[in-house]
């Protein structure tokens, strides 16, 4: 074996041992239990919650999505690709606020009855009706859009196996 060859598949060994460590996953901290942040390249702004977001224990066990006997496992998830660097403030039953920002989700536990949700956009107020059934899973999606010809947002139920995709691919910012 000539010297070159042989300095070749020396080279190419250490690079790919190199690379090894450049292609593993980033390390996660034991405890991620602090608020949530979305940085935007376009303006240079950074919105966070105010609130402190459960720890990655507690998001792990809520992205199994599995139901409670007693309660109805709602999650709400706010995930859209030309979604508003706005926060916007849930209501659950005219008593709880939760403000969510994009690509987050909430995970809300409802005694079996009938629940609202609601939030404020543009001056007008949005609800959502809720019939919780003990044992159910439910999906509702925050949805809006920030084109310039159609800056809103509403409330839209969701197949529950996309929801879980974009769930998963979301910040758990409140367990309720």
């Amino acid at each position: 074996m000539s010297s070159r060859r042989r300095s070749l598949k020396i080279m190419t060994g250490v690079s790919a041992i190199l690379l090894t460590g450049c292609a593993a996953a980033p390390a996660i901290r034991a405890d991620r239990s602090r608020t949530y942040c979305l940085k935007t390249l376009k303006r240079k702004r950074t919105v966070c919650t105010a609130e402190r977001t459960p720890s990655i224990a507690v998001e792990a066990e809520a992205k199994r999505f599995e139901p409670m006997p007693d309660v109805l496992t709602l999650f709400v998830v706010r995930w859209s690709w030309v979604d508003a660097i706005k926060p916007i403030p849930l209501v659950i039953d005219d008593d709880t606020q939760i403000v969510t920002l994009p690509k987050s989700l909430v995970r809300i536990r409802l005694v079996p009855g009938p629940h609202e949700l609601s939030f404020e956009w543009d001056g007008k107020v949005r609800r959502h009706a809720i019939e919780a059934r003990a044992g159910e899973v439910k999906f509702v999606d925050l949805a809006g859009s920030a084109m310039p010809w159609d800056l809103s947002f509403y409330w839209s139920d969701i197949d529950p196996e996309g929801a879980k995709v974009r769930a998963r691919r979301s910040r758990l910012i409140a367990d309720v």
